[in-house]
């Protein structure tokens, strides 16, 4: 099964590459318009330790490498899957869906897949050049099991995202209109950009953590990494990202009768 999706996957990179590099323009617009965004960002943690030394115990070199793991997780969503499932809400509503209902792969693996931009790949890199600056400034011990511990923590927040993506998407089989959850969902993820995880206390930290867990996807990783998590942050990682993959892939099988009825 995983040797299989795996050509496809490698199938639909090179049909990609195909595309971009006859449409070069295009690759440079998205590579302009994720770097515009990371130096915005940037600025702006840089202007609120200006004037503060530390925000909750973490210090201007804890948010360099929050920035920077946030980075790493943008350039490789936006790489892969977020164009595909942005896709989702508009096949549903104009019956392109049923194309890929026919062929004889996983539907939402093909959807997810099939626009992966590879435009967004050169984000990561100054993702990982803040995390190493980070971790020199603050004296962090680096192990191979801190790095793998790091790897894994990203990959259980990228896989966190994409469901998180893909079931804001569902809604469009029950409901016709889903701009504004669109504009939900990107206020959501630029506010954990701006306010790490730690910043939340009460009943915004079971909001964020549990019911809409963006305030994990860059906290976790930088906590970990940083010495600063224990093992709660392991078990509420895995627990939310095991959590939200059932919840997803029941909410789409069900999606997908629903519409199969309708369309029948």
């Amino acid at each position: 099964m995983i040797k299989k999706y795996s050509r496809i996957f490698i199938y639909l990179l090179k049909l990609r590459l195909s595309r971009e590099m006859v449409y070069s323009f295009n690759f440079l617009t998205t590579l302009f318009v994720d770097g515009t965004f990371f130096v915005i960002q940037m600025l702006a943690f840089t202007a609120i330790f200006l004037n503060v030394d530390t925000v909750n115990g973490w210090n201007k070199f804890h948010m360099i490498i929050f920035i920077g793991t946030f980075t790493i997780l943008d350039g490789l969503y936006m790489a892969t899957y977020f164009f595909g499932v942005l896709s989702i809400s508009e096949k549903i509503r104009n019956g392109e869906l049923d194309i890929y209902i026919t062929k004889p792969v996983n539907t939402l693996f093909l959807i997810s897949f099939e626009n992966i931009n590879i435009g967004s790949i050169p984000i990561v890199v100054p993702g990982i050049i803040m995390v190493a600056y980070g971790t020199v400034k603050l004296g962090i011990e680096i192990s191979a099991m801190k790095i793998l511990g790091y790897i894994v923590l990203l990959f259980i927040m990228y896989i966190i995202m994409y469901n998180l993506m893909v079931l804001l998407r569902c809604c469009s089989f029950w409901f016709t209109k889903v701009d504004n959850i669109n504009n939900l969902e990107n206020e959501l993820v630029n506010f954990s950009f701006r306010v790490p995880g730690i910043m939340y206390r009460g009943i915004g930290k079971v909001i964020f953590y549990f019911i809409l867990p963006y305030g994990l996807i860059a906290t976790i990783p930088t906590e970990f990494f940083t010495g600063t998590m224990n093992i709660t942050g392991w078990i509420i990682s895995i627990s939310v990202c095991i959590v939200f993959t059932l919840l997803r892939r029941l909410i789409w099988k069900r999606g997908l009768k629903r519409y199969s009825s309708a369309s029948s």
